[in-house]
């Protein structure tokens, strides 16, 4: 092969681009980027300058997660790379790492919270508040019954999970929710909700209150609206026991006072002397909005 300057070789490409040779022979080996030319001879292979575009599309590719080997089902009936196909597909991959990255961002700030919440505490120990809305997934639970924390983790567990598969953000808060007026009680674990459902909310409208994620039928969603409510810490040596004496306060409530009550572990409690605490809130977010099932 004569001297071209326009031609460049392998080497050249590699060192002009940072990509590496063996990568080069990889896409020529599978039809992903061919060179311009070979040597017959030599079996050199050569790149024309404006060949080091599509060495940057293979970077973005690469870089959006797209694996090379799949580049085949882009393919034209000639052969050739659809080009089009395969920066919409990084795009698509792109645009879904950015969703993973905003819930991610949503749930460390929602936990970075929790220390703002915990260092704040009035000398009675009652924290007076009005509640936001909220967003829980929730299920079931027993009203009468000791809590058996094997099974309250293994709740919490398939909660996270059904809030993850549906493709929402879960928050730090889960715990216990009792309704007092209906004397029932969930175990729930907290999301982040759509904008969409944030401003259908905000409407008004609480008809057209919807829950956009696609939850299993077990659980129930539901949206307590907010409003007044008193909260306070029980400690005790255990969760389980913070939770069945928490249960206890909750019944001895009258339900014209507070329909509902919610008992929240809080990140971080475990003391030295081994006590653990959790949140108990009794509210007036009522009514409680049950948007699935």
């Amino acid at each position: 092969m004569g001297a071209d300057d326009e031609l460049l070789t392998i080497g050249e490409v590699a060192r002009l681009d940072g990509i590496t040779t063996k990568a080069l022979r990889y896409y020529d080996a599978h039809g992903i980027l061919k060179p311009a030319a070979v040597d017959p001879v030599t079996g050199y292979r050569y790149y024309t300058p404006d060949q080091m575009l599509d060495v940057d599309v293979m970077r973005i590719c690469v870089s959006s997660g797209i694996p090379l080997e799949s580049l085949e089902r882009y393919r034209f009936e000639n052969g050739s790379l659809d080009w089009r196909s395969v920066l919409e597909a990084a795009q698509s991959q792109v645009d879904n790492r950015i969703k993973q990255l905003r819930y991610l961002q949503t749930t460390i700030s929602d936990y970075a919270g929790e220390l703002v919440r915990k260092a704040h505490s009035p000398a009675d120990g009652v924290v007076r508040s009005d509640l936001l809305p909220t967003w829980l997934a929730a299920t079931d639970w027993p009203i009468d019954s000791p809590c058996d924390m094997k099974r309250y983790l293994r709740t919490m567990t398939a909660l996270r999970t059904a809030i993850h598969d549906a493709s929402a953000p879960y928050l730090l808060r889960r715990g216990i929710l009792v309704d007092l007026e209906r004397r029932r009680a969930y175990a729930f674990h907290q999301f982040a909700p759509s904008q969409r459902m944030l401003d259908i909310f905000h409407s008004g409208d609480r008809s057209q209150v919807v829950c956009d994620c696609d939850f299993p039928g077990d659980v129930t969603v539901i949206n307590p609206p907010g409003g007044p409510a008193e909260s306070q810490v029980i400690e005790r040596d255990s969760l389980a026991r913070c939770f069945d004496d928490g249960m206890t306060t909750a019944q001895a409530l009258t339900p014209e006072d507070w329909p509902h009550v919610t008992m929240t572990e809080i990140w971080g409690s475990h003391a030295p002397d081994g006590s653990v605490r959790i949140r108990l809130t009794r509210h007036r977010c009522t009514p409680l909005y049950a948007l699935q099932p």
